[in-house]
């Protein structure tokens, strides 16, 4: 079995220990010739200990300003249903922004539809959020990730998790859905 466009002219062996017969086995294929051509950016980046918290294989949201994958950083203050930011945002002229929460362990809150504030600063969410963001100074404050459409973050899959003293390096592939429907096309 080949992806679809592919010439299939350098075929790989590969072993697939537990499968049990030849559908299996030719899906079990097309995932691993798709992940192989559509997970190709690799991204590496240091966190504190909270790197601890994804594994292997998790889904993780990542949100830089320089590969503009959406605009990043703290809730400093929340009066419902505005948000003032500590870093300013770009509304672009037209299309929806979202913003999302980053919860206590670190999953995803929203995303929610945002409209431009006062301030560049400020966010006037159109729902109320699922949970109260934390702006005080006991704890570390609520982060949010913000963008046009899904650009408010690149998803990608864990591939390693390595502690570096109090920092932990995370890499990661960059996830593409279509790896997940390889066997349907």
């Amino acid at each position: 079995m080949a992806l679809p466009d592919s010439s299939a002219e350098q075929p790989a062996k590969v072993a697939l220990f537990g499968c049990t017969g030849k559908a299996q086995a030719e899906r079990e294929g097309l995932y691993m010739a798709a992940a192989n051509r559509y997970r190709r950016r690799l991204i590496s980046f240091q966190t504190e200990l909270e790197g601890m918290i994804p594994t292997y294989g998790d889904l993780v949201a990542v949100s830089h300003d320089m590969p503009r994958w959406g605009q990043a950083g703290e809730v400093i203050s929340w009066t419902p249903p505005v948000l003032n930011l500590s870093e300013p945002v770009a509304f672009a002229p037209s299309g929806t922004h979202y913003l999302v929460l980053r919860r206590r362990d670190g999953s995803v809150s929203g995303p929610w539809e945002v409209l431009p504030g006062e301030s560049e600063s400020q966010v006037v969410l159109q729902t109320e959020p699922d949970l109260t963001p934390f702006t005080g100074a006991s704890e570390e404050r609520t982060h949010f990730a913000f963008g046009q459409g899904q650009a408010w973050a690149v998803l990608a899959r864990v591939v390693a998790v390595k502690p570096r003293g109090h920092l932990v390096e995370i890499s990661c592939v960059a996830e593409n859905p279509i790896v997940h429907t390889a066997d349907q096309i």
